[in-house]
């Protein structure tokens, strides 16, 4: 049977779309007979020895593929997830076979399922490029060190593929990043994305991305360990990650500051609040502020607005939340920090205005050159602003180019 593995699933697959009552009963042989060969595959995985040209013994791994990737442009989902599923039980069962597969044939079919309406089959497709790019462990399975050298260029693919498609990461970007934050390691997806986005010319489409892993990183449930990280700060790698967001989420401002509000680094953010006077006050920076100050009434900051009430810490987040305050316009977000403001008691204000403040001395102050962060920052909103500047010339020369054209 395993010969002839591409020939049956290539006509199993087809008849699982089937709707009508006429067809039921195929349709549910054809779910029985696929189940049936996941189940056959499995056991003969366990003599993985087989060569794509030992046709007599073996399974043609390369056929099989060309088949499920075929398939996989069907407008049926229930045929998409099967493909999917196939494939997934292919990686788990003959990882070394599908190797040589990966990065030519799978992935880049893959990554264009991502654009899929149906979140049953982008979610599979997840679990499949998950599954393709883990260094697998018996002890820990999926979750284990992503090392495998296929992972950083599916998570280039990935960007590549949000840049030249801005509908899917505004519409589906998150729901994507959020479950591959589960099935890998979100430390690690972070991390990697951030150092890759260093690197990116386009300085619209950082900005964005930032942007979207920011709102991802305060809001999902999925990514509360990583929070936590990044509140405490307690070891070097936390310092490392810190920085590490630091330098790429240094392309969108209100980002910045959003991140170390989680990393409770006050005086920073006070320090980078006086720059938000030299940066042009853009709609798209307005909006980024109003957001940041729902996201500073929502449970995920309880902990900051309780740091008002502190002498010591309180001091620099006030100045911090005041100068955010004068950059926003009178409207409901101006009002609601304002109202947040006003409930800090003024004897404490009082206190924490003529008190010497002593600098904390825990490691996530101690570890971090602020100073050198800060000329960071500086350097890529100038890169920003410079980036803007040629975006404006070479609209405006596209723009007397046609009419030049009109007119002769």
């Amino acid at each position: 049977m395993l010969p002839f593995l591409s020939g049956v699933i290539g006509v199993i697959l087809p008849c699982l779309a089937y709707e009508s009552d006429s067809r039921r009963n195929i349709k549910e042989t054809a779910t029985a007979l696929n189940l049936s060969l996941l189940k056959l595959v499995a056991i003969e995985a366990g003599d993985d020895c087989y060569q794509d040209g030992d046709l007599e013994t073996g399974i043609n791994m390369t056929s099989v593929i060309e088949v499920l990737l075929n398939n996989l442009i069907s407008e049926s989902v229930q045929t998409k997830v099967a493909v999917l599923e196939w494939i997934h039980h292919l990686y788990t069962q003959m990882p070394s076979r599908m190797e040589k597969h990966t990065s030519q044939l799978i992935f880049p079919a893959l990554l264009k399922v991502l654009s899929d309406k149906s979140d049953e089959v982008v979610v599979q497709c997840l679990l499949v490029l998950a599954e393709g790019v883990a260094k697998k462990h018996a002890s820990t399975g999926l979750k284990a060190q992503t090392e495998d050298l296929h992972y950083k260029d599916f998570l280039k693919c990935l960007l590549d593929l949000f840049r030249s498609d801005k509908q899917l990461l505004d519409e589906r970007g998150s729901f994507i990043l959020r479950h591959l934050c589960v099935l890998l390691n979100a430390e690690d997806i972070y991390r990697t994305l951030a150092n890759i986005l260093l690197y990116e010319t386009n300085l619209k489409f950082t900005s964005t991305m930032v942007e979207t892993l920011n709102m991802l990183l305060l809001t999902a449930s999925e990514l509360y360990v990583l929070r936590n990280i990044l509140k405490n700060l307690k070891s070097q790698e936390s310092v490392s990650l810190f920085i590490c967001l630091y330098k790429c989420w240094a392309h969108s401002p209100v980002s910045t500051i959003a991140l170390c509000l989680l990393s409770q680094n006050y005086q920073h953010v006070s320090d980078l609040v006086k720059l938000f006077g030299n940066l042009e006050l853009t709609v798209d920076l307005l909006t980024e502020l109003d957001k940041l100050i729902q996201l500073i009434e929502s449970p995920i900051f309880a902990y900051l607005r309780l740091e008002l009430l502190s002498s010591s810490r309180g001091a620099p987040l006030l100045s911090a939340l005041y100068g955010i305050l004068m950059l926003l316009p009178q409207t409901k977000s101006f009002h609601i920090l304002k109202a947040r403001l006003d409930c800090v008691p003024a004897l404490n204000i009082c206190c924490q205005t003529n008190e010497r403040i002593v600098p904390t001395k825990d490691l996530k102050n101690s570890n971090v050159d602020f100073n050198n962060l800060l000329e960071h920052f500086n350097k890529v909103q100038s890169d920003q602003t410079a980036y803007k500047a040629q975006q404006r010339a070479y609209i405006l020369s596209t723009l007397q180019r046609d009419m030049n054209l009109v007119q002769n």
